[in-house]
């Protein structure tokens, strides 16, 4: 009985330590510079052009070096699975010098 219970502790130990709090990892940032880039949008149009303004808000999905991850589109049922000719980008890594941490 001991070692079930020690098994199922150390199990729920690291259930609960490789979890991730998304709450705290989404930000706003807001642009400080004009940013433009081609996008993938899906469909008969293939990509398009996306830009951002200055003062333009975005919620981050990530910071990794040099560059913060945004969203760009809601997630759908059309883009799960293998990449169709309907899959759009729902994401985009941008600059971090083209951002500002929203307070």
């Amino acid at each position: 009985m001991k070692t079930v219970n020690t098994v199922a502790i150390t199990a729920l130990l690291f259930v609960t330590w490789g979890c991730k709090d998304d709450a705290k990892e989404k930000q706003d940032y807001t642009f400080v510079k004009e940013y433009c880039t081609q996008v993938t949008v899906g469909g008969v149009v293939g990509v398009a052009e996306k830009c951002f303004k200055i003062g333009d808000v975005v919620v981050s999905s990530g910071k990794t070096k040099g560059v913060i991850t945004i969203r760009i589109a809601e997630h759908s049922p059309i883009n799960e699975g293998p990449a169709n000719s309907a899959s759009y980008q729902e994401f985009l890594d941008v600059p971090v010098d083209y951002l500002i941490l929203k307070e």
